[in-house]
């Protein structure tokens, strides 16, 4: 095997390790991009949280850093996501959320990291969720 790559001329062997980052890169990216999309940027008791829609769960980011994952449950009263201690109600930027029983409405927009203060904390942060 290691004879193989001595026979690569090296600048086509530094090519191709480049073209392979690349291809992680652009992968990183649309998966960002993806996420932003899926994104909303909400105040819940007057302060940040971010919510996150993916196929059949949510994934909350809480003010203090906490993450929630809440799955989805048949409803007659709308998309419910819930993990029996939290309840989100809605899609979009029209939610409800809180403690089962206790939700309330939401002010939500979608995503955006334009705030460039928050770019790289954000950024991070939708990486975890």
């Amino acid at each position: 095997m290691a004879r193989f790559f001595t026979s690569i001329p090296l600048p086509l062997l530094l090519g191709a390790v480049i073209t392979l980052s690349g291809c992680d890169y652009m992968a990183d990216k649309r998966k960002e991009e993806e996420a932003i999309k899926n994104t909303v940027d909400c105040l819940y008791q007057d302060e940040r949280l971010l919510v996150r829609f993916d196929r059949d769960e949510v994934r909350v980011l809480m003010p203090e850093g906490e993450r929630m994952y809440l799955y989805r449950m048949p409803s007659p009263r709308g998309v419910l996501y819930t993990n029996g201690d939290y309840e989100l109600l809605g899609k979009g930027t029209n939610i409800t959320f809180g403690q089962v029983g206790k939700t309330a409405k939401l002010e939500c927009k979608p995503y955006s990291v334009d705030d460039s203060s928050k770019r790289r904390e954000d950024r991070k942060s939708l990486k975890e969720m």
